[in-house]
């Protein structure tokens, strides 16, 4: 024989509706996103960088603490294995939406940056945000230096002038550097460094140059940026003196070679006119100088050699001495000119 149903079985139902439905009404009204913005790990999202002062910045991001005191850094570096961090902030315990930042002194234009926060809701592993860079392309960090220098002569002094382009080129530290002839040995830093103007523009002076040296600029900072090479040649310092006789047109030509060269030849040159684009490559060009005489320098001390040769002057007109240098530290280079006259009934150029 069945056993009657328990009496509270029918009404049992009516009470577990009536509690789901006191329940409902008794519950507080959430704002939207409050489930997602309960107790747990931080939201985050890597924002922009602000105040670039040369190579220090503000990196902005924001941070939902999700309800828990969250711990919050930045990590930033050349590229998106970063390699520095920023030190460790703190937020206290919410469930907003704030905005956060922290300064770098040492980010370059094309560094890769992000947010990273935790907090006890993190389980250990901490939330990052989406990686970005800083600048572009065309605001990268860039030298424009001379592609090539004039030759200059022996002891004299260098400018060298150039610009910094790019976001932080303006107030940047910036150093000369140098590797002499036969520019195998390693650059190192000459004189004192600089600051680029707020155009990023800058200027060295080198006091005395003994042997050609080709030159490069670099950014001071942990991540130095480099401007391309460039050579600065140097001639010998030359000198012409003439010694005239009581024969008309019969001079002696001598003069020194600064630093000593002895066995170099020595081509006393007349200055020629040249018809612009005629017998020269350059249409520019409007003068040539043509060998006359030759002769060999003969060491006179350990700083200088000494040259002389007796001549007829054939042609008035404007002569130099040239010196010929091969595969040295120092490359071909001629003395000013002085002017020498011909005997009467002698052409003049």
């Amino acid at each position: 024989m069945r056993e009657p149903a328990p009496v509270w079985s029918v009404p049992r139902r009516a009470l577990l509706a009536g509690a789901v439905l006191a329940a409902a009404v008794l519950a507080p009204v959430l704002p939207a996103g409050a489930l997602a913005s309960g107790s747990g790990q931080p939201l985050v999202s890597t924002g922009g960088v602000t105040h670039v002062r040369g190579s220090t910045a503000e990196l902005e991001a924001t941070v939902d603490p999700h309800g828990l005191a969250t711990t919050y850094y930045f990590q930033y570096g050349p590229t998106v294995s970063y390699g520095f961090n920023t030190p460790q902030a703190m937020l206290p315990a919410s469930n907003s939406r704030v905005k956060v930042w922290q300064i770098v002194n040492n980010l370059q234009v094309g560094d890769h940056y992000r947010i990273v926060a935790f907090n006890a809701g993190s389980n250990g592993v901490a939330r990052v945000g989406k990686d970005r860079t800083f600048g572009t392309k065309s605001r990268k960090l860039k030298f424009t230096v001379p592609k090539s220098l004039a030759p200059i002569v022996y002891k004299h002094s260098l400018t060298f002038n150039g610009t910094l382009t790019g976001a932080g080129g303006g107030g940047q530290g910036v150093a000369l550097q140098a590797s002499a002839f036969p520019y195998k040995s390693a650059f190192t830093t000459v004189g004192s460094p600089v600051t680029t103007s707020s155009s990023g523009a800058f200027t060295f002076h080198v006091a005395s140059l003994a042997t050609s040296t080709q030159f490069r600029v670099i950014t001071l900072g942990p991540r130095p940026v480099f401007s391309g090479v460039v050579r600065q040649l140097l001639t010998p310092s030359v000198t012409l003196k003439v010694h005239h006789s009581s024969t008309p047109g019969l001079v002696r030509l001598y003069g020194t070679i600064s630093p000593a060269e002895k066995g170099a030849r020595v081509f006393i040159q007349l200055g020629k006119a040249a018809r612009p684009g005629n017998t020269e490559k350059t249409e520019e060009r409007t003068s040539r100088f043509a060998s006359q005489f030759s002769t060999i320098a003969r060491r006179a001390g350990s700083k200088m050699s000494f040259f002389s040769i007796v001549v007829k002057v054939a042609h008035s007109g404007s002569y130099r001495a040239f010196v010929q240098l091969r595969n040295g530290p120092l490359k071909s280079g001629a003395s000013p000119t002085v002017t020498l006259h011909a005997a009467a009934g002698r052409k003049k150029h």
